[in-house]
Formats: structure tokens, C-alpha cells, sequence
């Protein structure tokens, strides 16, 4: 239940926001049932999943379903256009494009890709869906703009379990496996398409960052990557000295591929190079407000040659991460960069570090807005729940960024640029709630609150 002075708070914003995206629900009772659910996701209700955000928009839970699971309505425009709105009002040259998974726990066998696989955010194996997201970040906010769904590879199996499991599932015939990495490649290549978020770098975890295709793409579009790697990523901190073989007699075709000579230095880890830094490589800088005020980590950096495919690569800015006066290895973070010489270790620090940003972002969509409350099954159900979840994150941080405009207290004038820590977005996110559904006053108690479906009548 929404009270009167939360109806009037909210709503223009709300009405304003959705306007943009009615074009990709080609019918008007799509539209309402879009503008209800948003409302729904938005709520403090304990579980938003189909049942309950009818019940509360006095709306039927069957017709709900349907506008979820079956109507075709246009959610890769919606897509687009948030990231549209992503550029406009948080777009900038320093931008960045975040690559990351999460998992979503399920019993059963028949929602579209579930199965047994290792989540990081359950942190085990277990029964679960689990979905590729982008992000998009910059000094000016960061939110979440694009998914897919991976979809395990025992689905795609020429079996008759696998294929009822499809059908029962609706997974469209043109799907074929992808890896997450390939999913997370498609749709930083759809964005850059695309055109309307800015940006200069991309970024993910070690997950991502361990492919040496997703680097190659990421540099075939030129653009900077700064891709966390494993402890185990090998480089080469001076020429490897490769050599093409010189012919051996007249017969053959020439050898052109370069190899390894009697003088070519070992490829070595990542580790094992930061092992042999001095003290006075490593330099402190803060990379984000925390709740006990700024964090700070210390960092350094040095040129090496990437091995990708167990040859060598291109030239790289190799930079490592760790705890102030933290010794200990096992809490260092390990980075691979082809930014020019010239980039900053600042500038290399701050990209490196605005990869947690996807982790708030997951955290806020989970807690506040049901990103993983949905029970469809289908594959369609889970592209139109979850892009709704973004567009609803994307209203969020508008209404964020209104509190902003009036001067928020943990920016003051002058004040060095910071990543924007997980508690303070906390508490940012705390206003907006209170601002969207504030608990109603003493005075107010008395008198019958606003229904919900007042608003989306």
C-alpha cells in the first residue's frame, strides 16, 4: 500500500520514466501490465513474485503471468532504450563496460537452463539458473544494462530428455550453447554497436578476464580492458626474443611462425612476478568511500608481455592490488591492461576498482527490486522478469541521482572523485526507499492508506 503523499511523490517520475519504454508493448493492455509490475517490483513486500505483486496491484495473477511468460512484447528494445537512458544521464568518456555472472538458487528440472553448476554467489555447486549481466559504470552513477541467460550445454544434448526439457522450457530452436564468456562478448559488442553508453574501458573478474578471447575482442574494438586475472595468468616481463626457424634446406614451405629460442626467458605467473617486487613499487590510492570513511589499497604496476594461447601476446600493463601493509598473497588482486604506457596507475586503480560497482548493483536488484524472486519457468519469462528488474534499477538511481542534484553530503565541493562505497549506497538507497513507500505517520495511521491499483488504474 502506497499512502497519499507517496502517490504523489512518485508517480509523475514514474509515468515519465515508463513513457519511454511503451513503444516495445505493442498492446495498451501490455503497456499497464509493464507500468503495474514496475510498481510491484518496487515495493516492500517480502517476496515479488507474480502472486504478490498482483495482489497488490488488484490486478490477476493468471493475466500477470501471461504478460511475463508468453506476451511478445519487445523487451531487447527496452533493452536498448534503458541503455539510451544510461548514457544520457550517467554517460561519460571515462565509462565502463563491467562483465559478471550470478546465480539464481531453483529446485526442479524445467526452468529454462537450470541445473547443477558452481554459483559464486551461493558459493557451491548447487541446482540453479545462472545469468550474464552488463554493466555499465562511469563518475557520474553505474547500474546494470543488459543479461542473458546461460544455458547449461547438457539442454542442447541430442537426447529426448533434453529436448522436452526445451519445449516444456520454450527455449527458442535458434539458441545454440554459448559459454558465459561468449554471452558477455555479445553483449559488449551489442552495446558498443549500439552506441549510446560512452566508454573507454571494460572490465571483469577473473572469470572473464582468463579468457584471452575476450581480451583480443575487447582490443579489436579498440578499446581498454582491465580484466582481472588468476594468480596463475603467466606473462613475460622482458621480449621473449620468439624467432622465426630459419629453413632447413630447399625443400618444405618456409616456417613463418615464431618460436622459442635457446635464450628465451620462461614465461612466469602473475604471482610470481609480484613476488620479486621492491617495497617502493607499491603506492597507495583511494579508490572508494567506505562506511568508516575512504578506503585506500596499495597498488603496483609494470609492463609485460601477455602469453595468450601459450605464445606471446601484446604488451601489457600488469598491475596488483593488496590491503595496506598486507603481506599476505592469498589477499592480492591481479590485473591485466592494454592501456597505452601513458595511462595513469590512478586511472588504472580507479577502472580496477569500479568492478565491485556490479556487485552493489546485484545487491540492490536482489534486495530491493526481486531480481531473483521470479518462479517463471519459461525462457521468454526470464528475459521479460529480469529486464523489467533493470528498467526498474534504472528508475532507482534516477530518483538517486534527483537526491543528488540537491547536493548530497558525502560529495562536497572540491572533494577528490571516489567509486561511491557499498555502505553509502546503502544509505542512499535507504532515501529512495523512504521516498517511494515511506511507513505512515501517527497522524495518518487512522485513515485508510491510497490502494495500490488507485496508481495503476
Amino acid at each position: 500500500m502506497l499512502t497519499r503523499d507517496d502517490l504523489h511523490a512518485l508517480l509523475p517520475r514514474l509515468e515519465e520514466f515508463h513513457a519511454r519504454f511503451g513503444r516495445f508493448f505493442p498492446r495498451s493492455e501490455s503497456r499497464a501490465w509493464s507500468r503495474q509490475y514496475l510498481v510491484g517490483l518496487a515495493l516492500p513486500i517480502e517476496r515479488k513474485n507474480v502472486e504478490n505483486i498482483a495482489e497488490q496491484v488488484g490486478g490477476s495473477p493468471r493475466r500477470l503471468q501471461e504478460f511475463l511468460s508468453d506476451s511478445p512484447w519487445n523487451d531487447e528494445g527496452c533493452i536498448e532504450e534503458l541503455q539510451r537512458l544510461v548514457g544520457e544521464h550517467m554517460g561519460s568518456e571515462d565509462g565502463v563496460l563491467i562483465l559478471d555472472d550470478t546465480g539464481f538458487p531453483k529446485k526442479g528440472v524445467w526452468s529454462a537452463g537450470v541445473g547443477r553448476q558452481y554459483s559464486g554467489t551461493l558459493g557451491r555447486v548447487d541446482n540453479c539458473q545462472v545469468g550474464v549481466f552488463l554493466a555499465y559504470a562511469s563518475s557520474r552513477g553505474h547500474t546494470l544494462v543488459d543479461r542473458r541467460l546461460y544455458v547449461l550445454e547438457p539442454w542442447f544434448a541430442a537426447t529426448e530428455a533434453a529436448r522436452a526439457r526445451r519445449e516444456h522450457a520454450m527455449v527458442p530452436e535458434d539458441v545454440r550453447f554459448r559459454t558465459k564468456t561468449e554471452l558477455g562478448q555479445e553483449m559488449v559488442e551489442a552495446a558498443l554497436c549500439n552506441g549510446h553508453l560512452p566508454c573507454r574501458w571494460v572490465a571483469g573478474d577473473a572469470a572473464y578476464g582468463d579468457k584471452h578471447e575476450l581480451r583480443q575482442a575487447v582490443a579489436a574494438q579498440d578499446r581498454w580492458y582491465c580484466f582481472e586475472v588468476s594468480s596463475t595468468a603467466e606473462v613475460w616481463t622482458s621480449d621473449p626474443g620468439w624467432q622465426v626457424p630459419a629453413q632447413q634446406g630447399k625443400l618444405g614451405r618456409p616456417r613463418s611462425r615464431p618460436e622459442p629460442t635457446s635464450s628465451s626467458p620462461d614465461a612466469k605467473t602473475v604471482a610470481e612476478v609480484v613476488r620479486e617486487l621492491r617495497p617502493r613499487a607499491w603506492t597507495r590510492h583511494r579508490v572508494t568511500e567506505g562506511a568508516k570513511g575512504p578506503r585506500e589499497y596499495e597498488f603496483a604496476r609494470l609492463r609485460v608481455i601477455e602469453k595468450q594461447h601459450k605464445r606471446p601476446g601484446p604488451a601489457a600493463w600488469l598491475m596488483v592490488r593488496r590491503p595496506v601493509g598486507g603481506p599476505d598473497p592469498k589477499e592480492f588482486k591481479y590485473f591485466l591492461s592494454n592501456a597505452p604506457r601513458t595511462v595513469s596507475l590512478a586511472a588504472l586503480a580507479r577502472v580496477g576498482c569500479l568492478r565491485w560497482t556490479i556487485e552493489e548493483n546485484f545487491e540492490l536488484a536482489k534486495g530491493e527490486l526481486g531480481l531473483d524472486h521470479y518462479e517463471v519457468t519459461r525462457y521468454r519469462g526470464w528475459y521479460h522478469h529480469i529486464t523489467l528488474v533493470l528498467l526498474a534499477l534504472a528508475f532507482l538511481k534516477s530518483v538517486q541521482c534527483g537526491w543528488g542534484e540537491k547536493g548530497h553530503p558525502s560529495h562536497g565541493a572540491g572533494d577528490p572523485p571516489t567509486l561511491g562505497g557499498r555502505a553509502a549506497a546503502r544509505g542512499m538507497d535507504a532515501r529512495v526507499r523512504h521516498r517511494l513507500v515511506r511507513e505512515p505517520a501517527t497522524a495518518e495511521a487512522n485513515r485508510p492508506a491510497v490502494p495500490l491499483a488507485a496508481l495503476v488504474a
